[in-house]
């Protein structure tokens, strides 16, 4: 059985390239890398979004894309463990960078720093194995707009 990983995001971030992690990074890559965030659920995805939302930014726009990730392809997990106030990225950007620029696998399972005992996947685009990654059309995603009340 394959694996579903999903990503809440403008429609313009739902092409999967990276391209955003590419220009500013994030907690698993610096910037020049694009790495391709992806969650374990729609709800999780939404959470993601919401933690870097303020109540003046009720979103538009969006939708929700998923990758099926195919149970023959390698899936690396990173245990490290999350200080979920803490800004400093160096350590998870240091595994995320290696992974990535060794192209050590399409797909890396990390920890949700938001939440813990969830999972974010992380997907390389540059890896020669993406390709067997199966992309759905994006969906228009509306936010319960109770979350901004």
């Amino acid at each position: 059985m394959s694996l579903l990983a999903y990503r809440v995001c403008r429609a313009s971030y739902a092409r999967l390239d990276g391209a955003g992690a590419w220009r500013v990074g994030g907690r698993w890559n610096s910037p020049g890398r694009g790495v391709v965030y992806m969650a374990d659920s729609i709800a999780l995805a939404v959470l993601e979004n919401l933690v870097h939302m303020t109540r003046e930014d009720f979103p538009s726009g969006y939708v929700v894309v998923s990758a099926e990730i195919p149970d023959t392809l390698e899936v690396l997990t990173s245990d490290l463990v999350f200080d979920a106030a803490s800004r400093n990225h160096a350590r998870s950007q240091s595994i995320g960078d290696d992974w990535f620029d060794r192209r050590l696998s399409a797909a890396m399972r990390v920890p949700l720093a938001a939440v813990s005992g969830a999972w974010n996947y992380l997907l390389n685009p540059e890896h020669p194995e993406f390709r067997r990654i199966v992309v759905t059309r994006p969906v228009a995603f509306e936010f319960d707009p109770r979350l901004f009340a």
